[in-house]
């Protein structure tokens, strides 16, 4: 796996592409948005929607969007740690859930 820096995205070709159902572009899409979108509770909405996504490679990338959402807003809503948090009982996603949980726990802190 090579890393590949997000591009940016507007809330208006995230949502085009999350309508889309293509699961690799709606995971990269979803981390863009995290990164690039200054909406937090718009974007917080989606990764809680695609924290259920059949897909794991989308329930990962809602995971790590957490994680991108409170280092850069230093706040989430409850919902989407709720969301994130649950993810922890797949084996597979696990640890992303927990690194997106400890970041939460890391960058709110004082919030």
């Amino acid at each position: 796996m090579q890393y590949e820096r997000p591009r940016q995205v507007t809330a208006e070709e995230a949502a085009a592409t999350f309508h889309s159902g293509q699961p690799r572009e709606i995971a990269e899409t979803l981390i863009a948005a995290s990164l690039s979108l200054q909406d937090r509770e718009w974007v917080e909405q989606w990764l809680i929607h695609f924290s259920a996504h059949p897909a794991s490679d989308v329930r990962r990338a809602a995971a790590l969007s957490l994680g991108h959402l409170a280092r850069l807003h230093r706040q989430v809503s409850p919902q989407a740690v709720e969301a994130v948090g649950q993810l922890r009982d797949d084996q597979s996603l696990s640890g992303a859930a927990a690194d997106a949980l400890e970041d939460v726990e890391i960058f709110t802190r004082d919030s």
